[in-house]
């Protein structure tokens, strides 16, 4: 076994939990039926969640040359991966017995639970990409963007609680990290 597969297989473990506790929950939500009320920056949510989840996994495959690790890191990309499964199972609510769920109500009650772990998770990769790699030489205003957007945009929509805002920053989230991370195509 390689060093990235024995490393590999614990972030496959983190993630394919966080996937699959959306997945789980979504379809719990669904069977509930009539007892759900539904809201849109739940779903929107739990899109932007399942996208920085999917993308982190399959980026991981640049790793796939490393010869070495430190526990330092690896201790870091358990952090990391932890994050961003508090932000998949925060994002959507559990139905509990015949209990209505309100999916608005969730998302206001949770808010900072969700994008305070993405925000997080985004310091924690930003930290150990400044630990590796270094500073980026030059430092572009693109670069300045990448390391700020996400995280200045997930502090607002805790702190703003505004629908329409909610709604249409979650909308050009997925839209942005989309067309950002569409046409990315990765070879063995």
């Amino acid at each position: 076994m390689s060093l990235f597969e024995f490393t590999f297989a614990l972030s496959a473990v983190v993630l394919g939990l966080a996937l699959t506790h959306i997945a789980a929950t979504f379809q719990k939500l669904l069977l509930a039926g009539k007892q759900v009320r539904w809201s849109i920056e739940s779903v929107l949510l739990a899109c932007v969640v399942l996208f920085v989840i999917v993308s982190v996994w399959l980026f991981e495959w640049s790793d796939k040359d490393r010869t070495s690790v430190a526990m330092w890191q690896m201790l870091l990309t358990v952090a990391k991966l932890l994050t961003l499964y508090v932000a998949a199972a925060s994002c959507l609510p559990e139905p509990e017995g015949s209990e209505p769920v309100n999916l608005r109500e969730h998302y206001d009650r949770t808010r900072l639970l969700s994008f305070g772990a993405l925000i997080l998770s985004l310091v924690l990769f930003r930290i150990e990409a400044l630990a590796v790699y270094g500073l980026p030489a030059p430092i572009t205003f693109g670069a300045i963007v990448n390391w700020t957007l996400y995280p200045a945009l997930y502090a607002l929509l805790i702190f703003i609680r505004r629908r329409w805002f909610n709604i249409t920053v979650l909308a050009f989230i997925i839209a942005y990290y989309g067309w950002r991370i569409i046409g990315i195509e990765f070879a063995g």
